[in-house]
């Protein structure tokens, strides 16, 4: 069974990881939620991809060098910036908010905010760099979810498609691996990996997909979830 993810929230204009964003995804059924955390200089953590404020937002420069204060001011889309406790705090019934780790000035905070929340069970950590997830797992009282980084996925496919099976010590910490569908002209979520990877024990999510047949393909293919930028329309092939 392929469950779903809204990638950034529903977005329209640049209002990407804001609650309105998020509202539309909850609003058609998602219950897995998909962002990117960045820290301000007071230690808050946001719901933010960029590394500046220059694309989406009507400010410049490094996220990580503004004030709480004058985050406030800011918006994206016209509407304003989301910590991740106004998200959590939103959406009770969103069971698994999935988090790309930006950069090493978050994990600190995001460690702190997930162990004053207890919310170790609605959380999953990712990144492209796995040192930064292991570094906020390292900083908690309790097990969280896990995705591995770029280099893991790499030698994972390699194994999957090479060997056709994967070794169970390659993802023995990682509940998921997420992958895109594909990289450049390269495969990556092929039927192949899909089932090797879900035998040695996890599951295979797969970003950012935002056509119906491709996410048709990847039901075939049994994968276990799918992010996309289009909720209803992902839930509407899901519950097809």
């Amino acid at each position: 069974m392929t469950y779903a993810f809204s990638h950034r929230g529903v977005r329209h204009s640049n209002e990407e990881n804001t609650l309105v964003s998020f509202q539309r995804a909850v609003d058609v059924g998602v219950t897995h939620l998909e962002s990117d955390v960045h820290a301000s200089a007071d230690g808050t953590v946001y719901l933010f991809h960029d590394e500046t404020l220059d694309r989406v937002t009507t400010a410049t420069g490094k996220f990580s060098e503004r004030t709480d204060a004058e985050l406030a001011q800011i918006t994206a889309g016209g509407e304003p910036l989301c910590t991740l406790d106004e998200l959590l705090d939103a959406f009770p019934q969103a069971q698994v908010v999935n988090l790309d780790v930006k950069d090493e000035h978050v994990i600190g905070p995001l460690a702190e905010l997930i162990e004053r929340r207890a919310a170790h069970d609605r959380i999953a950590l990712a990144s492209f760099s796995s040192a930064r997830s292991h570094a906020v797992r390292h900083l908690l009282s309790a097990p969280i979810r896990r995705s591995p980084g770029q280099s893991e996925i790499i030698l994972i496919w390699l194994c999957a498609h090479l060997l056709g099976w994967v070794p169970k010590a390659l993802v023995k910490d990682f509940w998921a691996v997420q992958v895109p569908f594909k990289q450049a002209w390269l495969p990556v979520a092929t039927r192949r990996f899909t089932r090797a990877v879900q035998r040695a024990g996890a599951q295979v999510h797969v970003w950012v997909i935002n056509d119906e047949p491709t996410m048709k393909l990847l039901m075939e293919r049994k994968v276990d979830a799918i992010m996309s930028d289009d909720a209803a329309l992902l839930m509407k092939v899901l519950n097809f």
